[in-house]
C-alpha cells in the first residue's frame, strides 16, 4: 500500500468518526468499560501466574534426617542426593543454622525463639534440595522417602502448590468466559456505528465499484475507523488500571501481609497490561469493523 493510499484512508476514517460522532462515542465507551472489567481479570491472571512461577524458583523439599547420624553420614547422604538426576540442588542445613535462620526470618516478632539456645534446640538436622522440575516435585519426593534408614521425613509443600495451580486453571477459564462476552458486546456496538458510516457513504462507495475500485480499497478505511475506536477507548482503561494497581502495590508492599505473598512488580505489569489492553482494543475495534463491512457491503 502506498504512502498516499494510507493517508487516505486514515483521513476517511476519521471523517467517518467525526460524522457519526455520537455512535462513535458510544463505542468507544463499550470498548473502554470492556477493557477496563477484562483488564481487572487479566491482572489477577497476571499475579497467580507471577506467583505460581515464583513458587516454583522457592519449591525445596526438606528432607528431616534421624537423630544420631553421623558428620560423616550427613555429608554422604547429602552428596548421593546430589547426584540424583533430578536434583538441581542439595543443601545440607544443620539445626543450628535451621534455628538461626528462624529467628531471622521472624525477627522481633517471636520472643520465644529468641529465648532459645542451642543447646535447647528443637529442629532436625536437614537436607533441603531443590528439584530441577518443579512438576517432578513429587516424583523426586516419593523417591528420597524410599530411604527409611536415615530420613526421618519428606515433606515438600504438596496441597499448597497444587491448589495454586488448580486457582490459576479456574481463574484463567472465568477471564476466557467474561472476556469472549464482552469482546462481543463491544464488536457489536462497533459494528453499528460502522454501519452508520457505511450508510451515509453509500453512493460514494457504489461510485469507487463502478470505477473499478477493489474490495480492499472500500474496506480500509473501515478497518482502520474501528481500530482508532478501539485504541482511543483503551486509553482510559489503560491509565485506570495502572493507577488503582500502583496504589495497590503500595498498600500490599508496606503492609505485613508482603512478606507471606509477592505481587509482580509495577513496572512489568504495567508494560503488560498496556500492550494486552491497546492490542485487545485494536482486534476488537478491528473485528466489529469488518463483521459491519461484509454484512451491509457484502464485500
Amino acid at each position: 500500500m502506498k504512502i498516499d493510499t494510507l493517508i487516505r484512508h486514515i483521513r476517511e476514517a476519521y471523517r467517518g468518526i467525526r460524522k457519526n460522532s455520537w455512535m462513535s462515542f458510544a463505542a468507544i465507551g463499550a470498548v473502554a468499560v470492556t477493557l477496563f472489567i477484562f483488564g481487572i481479570f487479566l491482572i489477577f491472571t497476571f499475579n497467580i501466574n507471577f506467583l505460581t512461577k515464583e513458587l516454583d524458583k522457592q519449591v525445596a523439599i526438606r528432607v528431616t534426617l534421624k537423630d544420631g547420624l553421623s558428620a560423616d553420614e550427613e555429608e554422604k547422604l547429602t552428596e548421593t542426593i546430589q547426584k540424583d538426576p533430578l536434583v538441581k540442588t542439595a543443601e545440607f542445613v544443620p539445626k543450628e543454622k535451621g534455628l538461626k535462620d528462624l529467628k531471622e526470618q521472624w525477627g522481633n516478632n517471636n520472643k520465644f525463639l529468641d529465648a532459645l539456645q542451642d543447646e535447647d534446640n528443637p529442629l532436625p538436622d536437614m537436607i533441603l534440595v531443590q528439584p530441577k522440575d518443579p512438576n517432578k516435585t513429587k516424583e523426586l519426593a516419593d523417591e528420597l522417602a524410599k530411604n527409611t534408614t536415615q530420613i526421618e521425613h519428606v515433606d515438600y509443600g504438596e496441597g499448597v502448590t497444587d491448589r495454586l495451580l488448580r486457582l490459576s486453571s479456574v481463574m484463567r477459564n472465568i477471564v476466557l468466559f467474561f472476556s469472549l462476552g464482552l469482546a462481543l458486546l463491544a464488536s457489536f456496538l462497533i459494528s453499528n456505528t460502522i454501519k452508520l458510516t457505511i450508510i451515509a457513504r453509500r453512493r460514494e462507495i457504489e461510485i469507487m465499484r463502478l470505477v473499478g475500485a477493489s474490495n480492499w480499497f472500500i474496506r480500509w478505511p473501515f478497518f482502520f475507523e474501528g481500530a482508532f475506536i478501539g485504541i482511543i477507548g483503551s486509553i482510559v482503561p489503560i491509565i485506570l488500571l495502572i493507577t488503582f494497581y500502583f496504589l495497590f502495590y503500595d498498600i500490599v508492599n508496606d503492609g505485613e501481609a508482603y512478606g507471606l505473598f509477592k505481587i509482580m512488580p509495577v513496572d512489568q505489569l504495567s508494560i503488560r497490561i498496556a500492550i494486552s489492553t491497546m492490542l485487545i482494543g485494536i482486534a476488537i475495534g478491528s473485528l466489529g469493523s469488518m463483521i459491519s463491512v461484509r454484512r451491509f457491503l457484502k464485500i
